[in-house]
């Protein structure tokens, strides 16, 4: 008769009185196993159609939204100070305006939780004293709401400087997308982000609570 591991993990271990059956055996060790360790699901619906009764403390991986979450006996939940970067190798449009770096992240955010906003990239203008900015703005547009930023003056015309974004932002349940800007806040030239491989431009979202 089958019996269970001596650590009541619930793995279904084969006796010598049993038949032998090398496929019910690896199955009942394999089921045992896989529910206790990260499993990577492409979606939460993919994880829903493939775990249909899930035990308290299962783990899961979701790929589509780089996230962890554990289920408690009654729901899946995001696990704490989870974080998603975002790296541009290229450099941004010039403008006069405000145009988009590249930088973007998308995360699933907690209601009443707080997420810390970090960019940074190489900036420059066509002018010295121009006042170069990041904005850091919820959404994808120039119009969103800008819950983070940093600014630099342009001390020598056209050459690059180190410019820093910083912002604290607490959106609510749901996906958050935030998108870094860069915009001059003053002057009369053109500035532009700079970057490559060697010198990306960053954005990092992480949750702090």
């Amino acid at each position: 008769m089958a019996t269970s591991d001596d650590l009541n993990q619930g793995a279904t271990l084969a006796t010598l009185s049993d038949p032998p059956d090398a496929s019910v055996l690896v199955r009942g060790i394999t089921d045992a196993v896989i529910q206790r360790l990260a499993m990577r699901h492409a979606s939460a619906s993919a994880r829903t159609a493939t775990i249909t009764s899930p035990a308290a403390g299962m783990l899961t991986y979701l790929v589509d939204v780089k996230r962890f979450d554990y289920y408690d006996g009654t729901t899946w939940v995001p696990i704490k100070g989870q974080s998603s970067s975002s790296l541009v190798t290229a450099g941004s449009p010039s403008t006069t305006t405000e145009v988009t770096t590249g930088m973007v992240v998308t995360l699933p955010t907690r209601a009443g939780v707080q997420y810390e906003l970090t960019a940074s990239c190489l900036a420059r203008s066509s002018n010295t004293g121009d006042r170069i900015e990041l904005r850091i703005r919820r959404g994808t547009t120039t119009g969103a709401t800008q819950v983070g930023g940093g600014s630099i003056k342009a001390y020598l015309a056209a050459s690059g400087d180190t410019l820093v974004g910083r912002g604290l932002d607490t959106p609510g349940a749901g996906t958050t997308t935030w998108t870094v800007f860069l915009a001059r806040g003053s002057g009369s030239g053109t500035v532009e982000v700079t970057a490559s491989v060697a010198l990306p431009a960053a954005f990092t979202v992480r949750e702090v609570g």
